[in-house]
């Protein structure tokens, strides 16, 4: 997965929304390992939490993460450093 800031909060939308679709073939989606940097790092670190054959659990439960995200959940200014 790719990183970039704001990219890891789409990735996880697309995931979501192409798996939801209602034409999809669920078994597409299976995997058998993630990896990422930046902000995908933080996305395959959460879809290596859920077994093979739960990507429907592991993509709703990535969408809802970035969806409930707030900064000061994320990022701590730390002054005068």
């Amino acid at each position: 997965m790719s990183g970039g800031g704001v990219k890891g909060s789409y990735e996880a939308g697309v995931l979501y929304g192409m798996y939801n679709a209602e034409q999809t073939d669920k078994s597409k989606f299976a995997y058998d390992f993630v990896s990422g940097v930046s902000a995908g790092s933080i996305n395959a670190g959460a879809l290596s939490m859920f077994e093979k054959g739960d990507e429907g659990n592991a993509f709703s439960n990535l969408s809802d993460t970035w969806a409930n995200a707030k900064t000061e959940n994320i990022y701590k200014n730390w002054w005068p450093f």
